[in-house]
C-alpha cells in the first residue's frame, strides 16, 4: 500500500509539473556585400532577440533562438548598409551556413556654384527623405554637408536604392547695420538664394537622386540663382511693459517637425523695434517671447514673413500671455457597461523655435523644444485651456479608458483630428471632441506559405477608407508578430479594415509608407463590429 500512495503522488506531482519548453537552437553564417560577395566584418546580426557582431571573416553565431521563422537582419551604420533573411527553426536545431547578402551605400559629391558659374563657400547641402505629416509631404535631413572654398562637397555614407532630394542653403548672415544699403535692390549685394538639385528654387522641380549599391556618384552639381539682399524692420510689443530682448527669423522650408534652418537674432530696442538686413527672397518665421522663469509669466509672439521684391516695414509682433479655449467632451454614443463619466489627458503640441537645424553639418541644441498646454478633463463636460499663444499645434489626446477612442475633434467647426490645429481669436473657435467606447481589437495568427508560425514581423490594419498614402501615417495601426501571433490591435472604431503581415518596418520616412500602400491588394478584407473582438489567420506577405 504504501509503494502505491508513493506512486499515485509521483504521477500527481508529474501532472502538475508544467510542461518543458521547447529546446533553443541557434543560427550562424556569414554577411556579404551583396555586389562584390566579399565577406563583411563588424556588421551588427539581430535575430529572435538575439544580437551578434561579425567576425574578422564576416562570420556570425546567435545563440538560443526559438524555433519558427525567424527574421534575421544585419546593419551596418557606418556604410549605410542593411538586409536580412528569413530562417525556419526547428526546436534544437543549429542552423549554419546562412548567407545574409547586404547592400553597402556609397557617397554623392559634387560642386555648388551660382548663376554666374563662381563657387559658393560655406553653403550647406542637405540630404532629405520624404515623410508625410497632417497628410502632406515633409522632408527630414539625413546627411548635411559644407562646401569648401571651391564650392565642392561630399554626401557619405549614402544608403542605397533610396530616393533623396538635396536641398542646399547658405545660412543668413546679418549685414552690419552701421552700413546702411542703397535704396534700389539691384545696387545691393547679390545673394545665393536655397536651392534644390539641380536648380530649383523648390521641392516640386527636385529631382530624385538614388544610388546603386557601393556608387561613388560625382558631378551632382546645384545652382543657386542670385537675388538682392533684403532687409526686415518691425517692432514687437508685449503687455505690461514686458521686455522682449530679440526676435528670432528663420527662413521655411518644407520640412519635417523639429527642424528648420538656422535662425538669426534680430535684437530690439527699447522701443522693441528690430532691424535686420541680409536675407534673400523667401519665406521667414519670425519668433519672439519673453525669459520669465515663471511659465505663467511667458509672453510669446509668432509670425509669418514673405520676401519678394522690396524690403518688409512695420512688421507687427504681438506677444501675449495666449488666449483661452473653451470647449466640451462628449460620448457619441454613450458607453454601456462602463461608467458614464471619466478623465482624459489632453495637450495641444507645437516646436518653440527649433532644436535642429536642417543646414548644421551637426545640429546643436539650442534654445527651444517642445511647448505642451493643457491637462485633465472631465468627459463628458465643459473645459477651458488657459494662455494658448496663437499658432499651429497638434492634438494629444491620451489615458482614454479601455476600448475607447477619439470618433472627431473639431476646432471652429474644421477637422482637428488629423490635421493641425490653427487656433485664432474668432469666437466660435470652440474645441470640440467627440468620443466613442465602442472600439473593437483584433488578434492576427500569422504563418509563412507552409504553415509554420513566423516571428519578428509585423501586423498592419488601415481603414479601408483611407483616401492615400500621405494620410496612412495618422490612421495606421500596428503590432509586433511573435511564435505566429500578433498583440491585439486595439481600440479599433467599428468599420472595415486592410490587414497585411509583412517584414517591412516603418521609421518615418516614406518609403515604408508608400510599400504598405501599394501592398493594399495583398491585404486581408476584415470588418469590425462595435465592441468585436475578432481573430484571423492570414500568411505574411513577401513585399519588397
Amino acid at each position: 500500500m504504501k509503494y502505491l500512495v508513493l506512486s499515485i503522488l509521483a504521477l500527481a506531482a508529474m501532472a502538475q509539473a508544467p510542461s518543458p519548453e521547447p529546446p533553443t537552437g541557434s543560427i550562424g553564417g556569414l554577411v556579404k556585400d551583396a555586389t562584390t560577395h566579399a565577406p563583411l566584418s563588424g556588421v551588427v546580426v539581430n535575430g529572435g532577440r538575439q544580437s551578434a557582431t561579425t567576425g574578422p571573416q564576416g562570420q556570425f553565431v546567435l545563440q538560443k533562438i526559438e524555433a519558427g521563422r525567424q527574421w534575421v537582419s544585419a546593419h551596418d551604420e557606418s556604410r549605410a548598409a542593411s538586409g536580412g533573411i528569413s530562417v525556419l527553426l526547428n526546436p534544437g536545431q543549429d542552423a549554419t551556413g546562412i548567407e545574409i547578402s547586404i547592400k553597402l551605400g556609397g557617397s554623392i559629391s559634387g560642386q555648388v556654384l551660382d548663376e554666374d558659374r563662381h563657387p559658393v563657400a560655406g553653403a550647406a547641402v542637405v540630404l532629405l527623405e520624404s515623410r508625410f505629416e497632417f497628410g502632406q509631404p515633409a522632408y527630414a535631413p539625413s546627411l548635411t554637408a559644407r562646401t569648401d572654398r571651391d564650392g565642392v562637397y561630399r554626401l557619405a555614407p549614402v544608403p542605397a536604392e533610396r530616393a533623396f532630394r538635396i536641398m542646399t542653403n547658405k545660412p543668413v548672415k546679418l549685414l552690419d547695420a552701421a552700413a546702411p544699403l542703397p535704396a534700389d535692390p539691384e545696387k545691393r549685394p547679390r545673394l545665393p538664394m536655397p536651392a534644390w538639385y539641380p536648380n530649383s528654387s523648390d521641392v516640386y522641380g527636385a529631382e530624385a537622386v538614388a544610388l546603386n549599391p557601393s556608387e561613388d556618384r560625382q558631378d551632382v552639381n546645384i545652382r543657386m540663382a542670385l537675388a538682392p539682399a533684403y532687409c526686415i524692420d518691425g517692432s514687437v510689443t508685449a503687455p505690461g511693459g514686458t521686455a522682449i530682448p530679440s526676435v528670432s527669423i528663420a527662413g521655411q522650408l518644407p520640412l519635417s517637425s523639429g527642424w528648420s534652418l538656422t535662425p538669426v537674432t534680430a535684437q530690439t530696442a527699447a522701443d522693441g523695434k528690430f532691424h535686420a538686413c541680409g536675407f534673400p527672397p523667401g519665406e521667414y518665421q519670425l519668433t519672439a517671447g519673453s525669459d520669465a522663469e515663471a511659465r505663467s509669466q511667458r509672453v510669446y509672439a509668432f509670425g509669418q514673413a514673405a520676401i519678394a521684391t522690396r524690403d518688409l516695414e512695420d512688421v507687427q509682433l504681438a506677444a501675449r500671455p495666449g488666449i483661452a479655449i473653451a470647449g466640451e467632451t462628449v460620448w457619441d454614443p454613450p458607453p454601456r457597461d462602463r461608467a458614464s463619466e471619466a478623465r482624459i489627458s489632453i495637450g495641444l503640441k507645437k516646436w518653440w523655435n527649433s532644436v535642429k537645424h536642417a543646414d548644421e553639418e551637426q545640429p546643436r541644441s539650442s534654445f527651444g523644444g517642445i511647448l505642451e498646454f493643457g491637462g485633465r478633463i472631465q468627459v463628458p463636460g465643459p473645459f477651458t485651456l488657459e494662455r494658448l499663444p496663437i499658432d499651429d499645434y497638434g492634438l494629444d489626446v491620451r489615458s482614454l479608458p479601455e476600448g475607447c477612442y477619439v470618433k472627431d475633434a473639431t476646432y471652429g467647426g474644421a477637422s482637428v483630428l488629423h490635421e493641425p490645429m490653427r487656433l485664432t481669436r474668432s469666437a466660435d473657435g470652440r474645441l470640440h471632441l467627440a468620443l466613442a467606447c465602442d472600439g473593437g481589437s483584433l488578434t492576427a495568427r500569422v504563418t509563412d506559405r507552409d504553415g509554420n508560425p513566423v516571428s519578428n514581423a509585423h501586423l498592419y490594419v488601415m481603414p479601408e477608407e483611407t483616401a492615400s498614402a500621405a494620410a496612412l501615417p495618422d490612421v495606421l495601426r500596428q503590432q509586433d508578430i511573435e511564435k505566429g501571433w500578433s498583440a491585439a490591435v486595439a481600440p479599433l472604431p467599428p468599420g472595415k479594415y486592410l490587414v497585411l503581415a509583412c517584414g517591412v518596418e516603418t521609421d518615418g520616412t516614406a518609403e515604408p509608407i508608400l510599400k504598405l500602400w501599394q501592398a493594399r491588394s495583398k491585404a486581408k478584407d476584415v470588418s469590425i463590429a462595435p465592441g468585436e473582438t475578432a481573430q484571423i489567420t492570414l500568411e505574411i506577405s513577401d513585399i519588397d
